[in-house]
Parts: C-alpha cells; sequence; structure tokens
C-alpha cells in the first residue's frame, strides 16, 4: 500500500527527498533547469500536458512541491509519462540535481 501516488517510484522519491532537503533559495533554479531539461527532451509532449494542466488545475495546492509552480510542473509532467520513460527521465534530473549541488558546494 502506498500513501502517495509516488511512493511507487523509488527514483521518484528519491528525487524529491533530495530536492525537499535543497535550500529553498534554489529551488526556483533547480525547478527551471528542470523544466528546461523536460522542455529539450519532451518537446513534442511538452505543450500537450501544460495544456491540459492549465485547463485543470489542482482545486489546492497542499503537497510542499506545488509551492514552486515550475516545481509543481515538472512533477505533474513526470506523472504524464510511461513508467520507462518516467525512469529516465527521473535518472536524468537526479544527475542534474547532484550536479548542480556539487557546483553550488564547490562555490
Amino acid at each position: 500500500m502506498y500513501n502517495r501516488w509516488y511512493d511507487k517510484y523509488p527514483d521518484l522519491k528519491q528525487l524529491l527527498t533530495l530536492l525537499e532537503a535543497v535550500d529553498e533559495n534554489y529551488t526556483d533554479i533547480i525547478a527551471q533547469d528542470f523544466i528546461q531539461i523536460i522542455v529539450e527532451k519532451y518537446k513534442d509532449k511538452f505543450d500537450e500536458v501544460i495544456k491540459k494542466l492549465s485547463e485543470n488545475p489542482p482545486p489546492q495546492y497542499n503537497r510542499w512541491y506545488d509551492q514552486n509552480y515550475d516545481l509543481h510542473t515538472c512533477i505533474e509532467f513526470i506523472k504524464s509519462l510511461d513508467d520507462t520513460e518516467k525512469s529516465e527521465l527521473i535518472q536524468t534530473l537526479i544527475m542534474s540535481l547532484y550536479s548542480y549541488i556539487t557546483n553550488v558546494d564547490d562555490e
């Protein structure tokens, strides 16, 4: 039994756990980087998913990642993918996040 939809995806759960631990000052930058990755990787799907998101916004933004619209959009986009695409994108985002964290720590 899963409490949240993403609990059945260990990689996504790991990504969200890492993101939640990131300093809030960097969340916007990371979310924008994620959006750029998604747009580049899924040009054909992105517009359609964004259109659906804008037509059907959630009634409330209760989750911590909903407080950042770009991050919310990324997570909702991930939700729209099939399992193979989901896994590939999550791995790319995790690598991007680790790279960002490493570069920030080095500065």
